[in-house]
């Protein structure tokens, strides 16, 4: 019987270790062609464009000229302010508080919000023990002086029958004219108190200007004192008002006293004003400046209370550089602008800036007329600089 030969097995291994061997091979050169594939290759340098800290550089040819605008900054006259949120108030000068004089019982009350009355109209009748008093002091102090002259009148008369000395006349004219200041001074301390007599008791308290009761809080049979915290009524003289506006800190740099000024309220009344006051520190809530305006009102159209806006329109103001808000970008904290130097240059430069009204922004500072800078494309010169950092 013949036996297998071994001659096949020799050649079964070199076939399954090159088969082995092969797929290596190509397992070792997948994985670099999948690296190479997944890897991005750097971005080529933009053609004829130079970037560093705050400076742009573009070769006469270079593609970015196309999407970028030089322009000259010119001086024009300054932007008004926005229209200011405003509310129609009393005038503290056309304006009077009215309260109890002296301690006791409102009797009755002649008015009610928003009466007009006229100086010297009886407000409210009170009843003061306190009133009687005073009378009482007049009324003493009038009889103390009368019998004062009467003795200095006789002791004259004696002086001249030499039947008395002459320092007794003296002494005793002496005490007539210390009665005669006793009775203006006690007369004075009752015409201060602003009333018209009643009774032994009871007197009205009368209005101590021409306008409008605009707040009452007063009524029949309530105690009062003069020591109240708040008054018993106000009566103001509306024929002029004043509108406090709240002006952004940036717009009131041009508004000064005696600008004309327009006044709108909700309710469709226009009217003309005049700056009255600007304050002098910023609120620092709202960081707003407050701006007093005077306004006329024979009409009462303009209520206190109301709500209103003003229009500002400074006139005479010094002109400024006024450019494209889309030349103006923001770097981090900082406003910058790009100027156009010669060469192709384009320089980073931090401005300061004012209003900003329909596309047109001021420059306060760092720009100036006749400068040339980039007017369009100077958000895309500001990302070629942070990709340079």
């Amino acid at each position: 019987m013949t036996q297998p030969t071994n001659s096949a097995k020799p050649s079964t291994l070199r076939r399954l270790a090159l088969a082995l061997l092969g797929g290596a091979l190509a397992a070792g050169a997948i994985v670099p062609t999948y690296l190479l594939l997944r890897s991005k290759p750097p971005a080529p340098a933009a053609r004829g464009l130079a970037a560093s800290a705050n400076r742009i550089s573009l070769a006469p040819g270079a593609p970015q000229w196309r999407y970028i605008e030089i322009a000259v900054a010119e001086a024009k006259p300054p932007l008004p302010p926005l229209p200011a949120p405003a509310r129609v108030t009393f005038d503290e000068f056309r304006t009077s508080a009215v309260g109890a004089p002296l301690a006791g019982r409102i009797e009755a009350l002649q008015v009610r919000t928003g009466d007009r009355v006229e100086k010297g109209a009886r407000l409210f009748s009170m009843r003061s023990g306190a009133f009687a008093e005073l009378r009482r002091d007049v009324e003493a102090a009038h009889a103390g002086a009368i019998t004062k002259h009467r003795v200095a009148d006789r002791v004259r008369d004696l002086v001249g029958l030499e039947a008395a000395a002459k320092k007794e006349q003296l002494a005793a004219e002496a005490e007539a004219h210390e009665a005669d200041l006793a009775v203006a001074a006690s007369t004075a301390k009752l015409a201060s108190l602003k009333v018209t007599g009643g009774g032994s008791n009871l007197f009205w308290v009368i209005a101590p200007r021409r306008g409008t009761v605009v707040d009452l809080e007063a009524s029949p049979s309530q105690e009062v004192t003069p020591d109240r915290e708040r008054p018993l009524m106000r009566i103001s003289d509306l024929d002029e008002v004043l509108v406090l506006a709240d002006v952004q800190e940036a717009d009131a740099t041009d508004i000064q006293r005696g600008l004309p000024v327009e006044v709108h309220t909700m309710g469709g009344v226009s009217r003309a004003g005049l700056v009255d006051q600007v304050a002098e520190v910023v609120d620092p809530t709202r960081r707003t400046v407050a701006v007093r305006v005077r306004v006329a009102n024979k009409d009462r159209a303009l209520r206190p209370n109301a709500m209103a806006e003003v229009i500002f329109r400074p006139a005479g103001a010094q002109k400024r550089v006024r450019i494209p808000s889309e030349a103006v970008v923001t770097d981090g904290p900082r406003q910058v602008v790009f100027l156009a130097r010669e060469g192709g240059h384009l320089d980073r430069t931090r401005v300061s800036v004012g209003r900003e009204r329909d596309g047109e922004t001021e420059i306060l500072a760092g720009l100036g007329v006749g400068d040339r800078f980039v007017a369009k494309g100077a958000l895309l010169l500001l990302n070629q600089i942070d990709l340079a950092d």
